[in-house]
């Protein structure tokens, strides 16, 4: 019989209660700081065992309880003792980024990503390399349940190249992929993106998917940059935005004198791990290097001593909008910018003992401030770095996509909208706390063994996938090819902070830089002739004829003049 459509409807037990996703619930960073966000109110922590230097990360169960924490080099488990053979990670303590992220294939195994800051395949310690923590391995805790191990077998595997060949990168971060129990690890290095796909067959390692990010500078051996994702956005064009910021000091060996840093924009597409042409944003500063996106993607923060606020809905080529949402007045750098699991946004400041918020993130405008001492640490203080977010599956928008087989599931409560089938596994099991609907436009086939277990919620039914074309007429404005030179603003602003005095002057003048250093400055007569050079705060011009002069001032920012007079 040729049924066209069908209604199928198999409800175990009726389940109300929404189960909030809890993976992301703990942060451990810094000097043994920790945070909770179980509830929308944060909980300071007190039982970190943990100094990270920069990059750190965090995982907790479904339930929102402590798994474990780590740092490039170790992983301490829930009684907050180094983990089974989780210390001696091939991790340099100075990158950047770390990330996290749940093995589709085994549900108490974890994929833990280590990177580094250098290229160099022959040193272990500067080359990106990932280990698998286990938890249903280790010692027995207190409360009856293994602490984890990382696997022997499984640790420092160096990550390679579409040639094979190890390579460093400090920049990592991960996203959901178009289809449950897919994640993609985004690796920025040289001029392209390195997507990696990990689903149940594994980690796809040595078969990146390669991408051209476009990028004005190489990002290789002796800079630094980071890589940020947006959350899944509901956009028939591309899936996440991701943001890759450069931090250009010359000291660094960037090569580059202005601008300082850049921050590029890039939309991203999770049904293939290809960076795609619909969205490109160049961003052009001075000391604006960290990246975070805001809960819809609609805006991204980028920030040190100063915070702005870009607007990536509204901007188009002729105009990108922005705000500078904060000015920090004793020019501090702040070091990490990190959205938690709630959408809020914190801040951190090597050496304090307070993490910042930025109030109002998901409105852009006037509302936008920042609360620099929001969070009291406690006896915990920031350092370089703040978790990156675990991937996880939440209720709401899914890609349209063609077929869908499930072997598990990973989802506490979640919507599958697949345009032709969905096909389960032997080993496909609702337990007590899934509440699961599938949609399909032609089949869903629940093979032998499939079960519901008493407590679980199942919904399945047939309707057509309806997946938006990419028309013209849906692409009103242009969002490709943007430039924002944000180190207009910031010279200007950096400009009016460096001050000369006295002006006139007969002996000497004294040049107040607040914050800046001063390379070197050279004086000018009218002519253009050189007449002083020198890099002292003091420039001795008694010897010099009454005359108006040029005094041209170079810091590790920026060169500007200055009008001497002489008398």
């Amino acid at each position: 019989m040729n049924i066209k459509k069908i209604f199928l409807s198999l409800i175990v037990c009726l389940y109300t209660t929404l189960c909030a996703q809890g993976e992301n619930d703990n942060w451990y960073f810094g000097n043994k700081a920790a945070v909770n966000f179980s509830n929308t109110t944060p909980t300071t922590l007190n039982d970190s065992q943990m100094s990270a230097y920069e990059a750190c990360g965090t995982a907790s169960d479904e339930n929102g309880k402590l798994l474990f924490y780590m740092n490039s080099q170790t992983i301490w488990n829930r009684q907050h003792q180094p983990m089974q053979n989780g210390t001696g990670l091939f991790g340099s303590i100075s990158a950047q980024q770390l990330i996290i992220v749940k093995n589709p294939a085994n549900s108490n195994q974890y994929f833990v990503f280590i990177t580094a800051t250098m290229d160099s395949a022959m040193d272990n310690t500067n080359r990106i390399s990932y280990s698998i923590v286990d938890m249903s391995l280790g010692p027995i805790g207190t409360n009856g349940q293994p602490l984890g191990a990382v696997l022997q077998n499984f640790k420092n595997i160096g990550v390679t190249d579409n040639a094979g060949g190890n390579f460093g990168s400090e920049a990592i971060t991960a996203v959901a992929g178009a289809t449950a129990n897919t994640y993609w690890i985004l690796i920025p290095r040289g001029n392209s993106l390195y997507s990696y796909k990990i689903d149940n067959t594994g980690f796809s390692n040595g078969n990146p998917v390669i991408s051209n990010l476009n990028f004005p500078v190489n990002l290789g051996t002796g800079t630094y940059y980071s890589i940020k994702a947006s959350p899944r956005l509901n956009n028939p064009y591309y899936s996440n935005l991701l943001c890759v910021s450069y931090w250009g000091d010359n000291s660094a060996g960037g090569g580059i004198a202005a601008p300082r840093d850049i921050n590029r924009v890039v939309s991203f597409d999770s049904s293939t791990g290809v960076i795609n042409t619909f969205y490109s944003l160049n961003i052009n500063s001075i000391m604006t290097y960290l990246p975070e996106f805001n809960q819809n993607g609609s805006v991204l923060f980028l920030g040190n001593q100063s915070i702005y606020a870009i607007d990536l809905i509204n901007s188009t080529t002729n105009n990108v909008n922005y705000l500078q949402i904060y000015n920090d007045p004793q020019a501090t750098p702040y070091y990490s910018i990190q959205r938690n699991k709630h959408g809020n946004i914190y801040i951190s400041k090597i050496g304090s003992s307070f993490l910042g918020v930025i109030n109002n993130p998901n409105t852009y405008g006037s509302g936008m401030s920042v609360t620099i001492n929001s969070i009291n640490l406690g006896s915990g203080i920031n350092s370089y770095g703040l978790p990156q977010l675990i991937p996880v599956y939440k209720e709401g928008y899914f890609p349209c996509t063609d077929n869908l087989t499930l072997t598990s599931e990973p989802n506490i409560i979640f919507n599958y909208v697949v345009g032709n089938t969905i096909t389960t596994q032997t080993n496909y099991v609702l337990t007590p706390r899934h509440n699961i609907t599938m949609q399909a436009g032609n089949m869903i086939h629940l093979l032998p063994g499939t079960r519901m277990e008493n407590g679980s919620a199942y919904h399945g039914f047939i309707s057509p996938c309806r997946k938006e074309s990419l028309t013209s007429e849906k692409m009103n404005k242009n969002q490709t090819d943007m430039v924002l030179d944000l180190d207009r603003v910031e010279r200007k602003a950096l400009t009016n902070l460096i001050n000369i005095y006295p002006n006139p002057a007969s002996a000497y003048i004294n040049i107040d830089s607040g914050n800046e250093e001063i390379l070197s400055w050279e004086l000018f007569d009218v002519s253009g002739r050189s007449v002083l050079k020198g890099s002292s705060k003091k420039v001795n011009v008694q010897n010099l004829p009454k005359a108006n002069y040029i005094l041209k001032i170079s810091t590790n920012n920026q060169e500007i003049t200055k009008k001497v007079i002489v008398k």
